[in-house]
C-alpha cells in the first residue's frame, strides 16, 4: 500500500484498532487498503490500551477529535457501559467491534456475528436445519451463535473448557432464539460424540493463533464429522490454522478467518462512514491480506 490517499492534515481521520495486547493484528491491513481504494483521507493505527483505562482513552479520543474505533480483545465487552447507545444484539451478548463518535454521542455495534456467518455462507456452508458446534465461549461466540440461529440452525453445541461461561451464553441464546443449545466440555469423549452429528464447526477461540501461547489439546473429533461438513476458524494469522489443517486432512470444506474479516467490512463501513462497499473493494482487501501473509488466494 502506498497510502497516497492520506493527506496528513487536520482533516485526516484517525481510526484506532484498540486492544491489549495487540500482537499481530491484521485489521489495519484491511481498513487501510479500503481507505486507499476509496481515496479516503483516513488511516487506521493499532493502539494498546490496558484494561481499566478505556474511560481515559475515550476522553482522549473526544479531545483529539477521533471519531472511529474498532475494539478487539479484550475490550469488546468493556466498551459497552461507556457508550451512549449499542444495538440490542451486541448489548445482549456484550460484544462491539465498531464505534462511531459524533455530535449525537458514541455508538457501538458488533459485526463479528454477521461477518462470520456471511463468510461461512459464501464459503459453501449449509445452515438450514443442521446441527453445528461452536468451539469456545468468548466475546464473539454469542453474536455468532445468534446469527446461526437466524439462518435456521436447529441445534448448537457449545464446547468450552469453562462450562459455566458456556452456560451463560447458552442461556441467552435459549431465551432469545428458537435454537436448541447444549453445552459440552472439551474432553475428547464429549467432542467425539457431538462431532458425529455436526455439519458445521466454528472455532471462535484464539487457540492456534500466531503469537498466542496455547493450542488445541485435541482435534481428533474433526475426524468424526460428516464428509459434507464445513469447518470455519475465526483466526486470520496463520491463514491455515491447526483446525483448518485438520479439516483439510479429512477432505472437509473449510473457511479461513480472513473471510470473516472481509465479510463484515460492508456493514462496518456503512455504519461508520456511510459508504457502500462493492464486491471489488472487498476483493482488494483479500488480495492485500493474502499478499501480506504470503499465501495464495
Amino acid at each position: 500500500m502506498k497510502l497516497e490517499n492520506v493527506q496528513l492534515n487536520l482533516d485526516t481521520e484517525l481510526v484506532f484498532n484498540v486492544g491489549y495486547p495487540m500482537g499481530k493484528t491484521n485489521a489495519p491491513r484491511c481498513y487501510n487498503k479500503l481507505f486507499e481504494v476509496l481515496n479516503m483521507n483516513a488511516i487506521m493505527l493499532p493502539v494498546e490500551i490496558q484494561k481499566g483505562k478505556l474511560p481515559e482513552f475515550l476522553d482522549a479520543c473526544r479531545l483529539l477529535g477521533v471519531h472511529y474505533l474498532c475494539p478487539t480483545m479484550p475490550h469488546k465487552a468493556d466498551f459497552i457501559p461507556l457508550l451512549d447507545d449499542v444495538d440490542p444484539v451486541s448489548r445482549l451478548f456484550r460484544s462491539v467491534n465498531a464505534i462511531r463518535i459524533d455530535e449525537n454521542g458514541s455508538h457501538g455495534v458488533g459485526m463479528d456475528g454477521k461477518g462470520a456467518v456471511r463468510a461461512m455462507e459464501k464459503g459453501g456452508a449449509r445452515f438450514d436445519g443442521i446441527t453445528a458446534m461452536m468451539y469456545g465461549a468468548g466475546s464473539i461466540s454469542g453474536v455468532i451463535g445468534y446469527e446461526l440461529s437466524q439462518k435456521n440452525v436447529k441445534k448448537l453445541y457449545i464446547a468450552n473448557r469453562s462450562v459455566d461461561k458456556a452456560n451463560d451464553i447458552a442461556a441467552i441464546l435459549r431465551d432469545n432464539t428458537p435454537m436448541e443449545v447444549e453445552v459440552i466440555s472439551t474432553e475428547a469423549a464429549a467432542l467425539d460424540k457431538a462431532a458425529e452429528e455436526c455439519e458445521l464447526l466454528a472455532n471462535v477461540t484464539p487457540l492456534g493463533m500466531c503469537g498466542f501461547p496455547a493450542k488445541h489439546d485435541y482435534l481428533g473429533f474433526i475426524d468424526r464429522m460428516p464428509k459434507s461438513a464445513t469447518v470455519f476458524d475465526c483466526i486470520i494469522n496463520p491463514p491455515k490454522t491447526e483446525t483448518i489443517l485438520a479439516a483439510e486432512k479429512n477432505g472437509l470444506n473449510t473457511v479461513p478467518g480472513m473471510q470473516m474479516l472481509v465479510s463484515q467490512m460492508d456493514v462496518i463501513f456503512d455504519f461508520m462512514f456511510g459508504i457502500q462497499l462493492k464486491e471489488d473493494h472487498k476483493e482488494a482487501c483479500l488480495d492485500e491480506l493474502c499478499h501480506f501473509l504470503g499465501v495464495a488466494r
